[in-house]
């Protein structure tokens, strides 16, 4: 995932004509309005000062949510300006880090908790159902198994709070081969070894294309075989983390596997730019959604 430097490039405050401009370039027909997938795109992508101005760009775009990891701002304007636009937020970060500890170390379980539960009282006054959860980094010091079963512990933990509110926690893999090296959760499979033990019908997976190409190839067959365990989807091709089509990932195909599985949640966007222009990125998407 792209956090503290969440397509901050993208995220430049637009004046005068620049953002006249870029509000120009939607179609008028909303050309996401009637896409086959839910697609989310990041709130920082779009013009305007405030949050609440940026909101009008996704809706220009007929994209039915944004996503935006590390909310900021007033909740209750956001909320009732996203509300007026008929949008969601798709999803934040909920628990965890990319880091040592958390939920690899039970001493670190508390903290994971109170974290979630702040989280979680954010996501519901945003109207967000999804929060991200990250297991911390591998340790060296105990086997893998064990750190698995921290993971478990942990998650135990916080289902009941996601169930009660009506959240559902997406638990990222991330590659460990470019961008994330010694991350403890990898794989899909070792994903849905962890889900299957903490039994919760809100505890899921986030299947990030990008990670699982590099991490284990094999995108459709994976997220298609355990279509049950996956919340929420991240989009960008591989190499480069740029928008669908630039690598070699055949994205036509993988949306259509997606639509094909029956899935409803959202597909988020979540990479750069090639030319340097989001707008070329959504008209990159729209193309392999049709």
């Amino acid at each position: 995932m792209l956090r503290r430097s969440f397509l901050t490039s993208c995220a430049a405050v637009l004046t005068g004509t620049g953002l006249a401009q870029s509000f120009a370039a939607p179609d008028p027909q909303k050309p996401f309005a009637d896409a086959p997938l839910r697609i989310a795109a990041p709130l920082d992508w779009f013009p305007g000062r405030r949050p609440e101005e940026k909101l009008d760009g996704v809706a220009a775009w007929g994209l039915p949510a944004y996503e935006w990891l590390w909310p900021f701002g007033d909740p209750d304007k956001i909320r009732i300006k996203s509300d007026e636009l008929g949008l969601e937020l798709s999803c934040i970060a909920g628990a965890g880090a990319i880091a040592s500890g958390w939920m690899v170390q039970p001493e670190d379980h508390d903290k994971t908790e109170e974290m979630f539960v702040a989280r979680v009282k954010l996501a519901r006054q945003l109207n967000c159902k999804r929060l991200v959860g990250l297991t911390g980094n591998t340790r060296a010091d105990i086997p893998v198994e064990k750190q698995t079963e921290y993971v478990i512990q942990c998650l135990k933990r916080l289902a009941p709070i996601a169930e009660d509110n009506d959240v559902t926690i997406v638990m990222e893999a991330l590659n460990p081969l470019v961008d994330h090296r010694g991350f403890f959760l990898t794989r899909t499979d070792q994903t849905v070894e962890i889900l299957k033990a903490v039994d919760s019908p809100n505890v899921k997976m986030l299947f990030d294309i990008y990670h699982q190409q590099i991490t284990e190839g094999n995108v459709i067959r994976n997220f298609t075989e355990n279509i049950d365990y996956i919340g929420h989807f991240h989009v960008a091709d591989n190499p480069g983390r740029q928008e669908p089509g630039t690598g070699e990932l055949n994205y036509t195909n993988i949306f259509n596997a997606i639509k094909e599985t029956g899935y409803t949640g959202f597909v988020a966007l979540e990479c750069g730019h090639s030319t340097g222009n989001y707008e070329d990125t959504l008209r990159a998407t729209l193309k392999c959604l049709s």
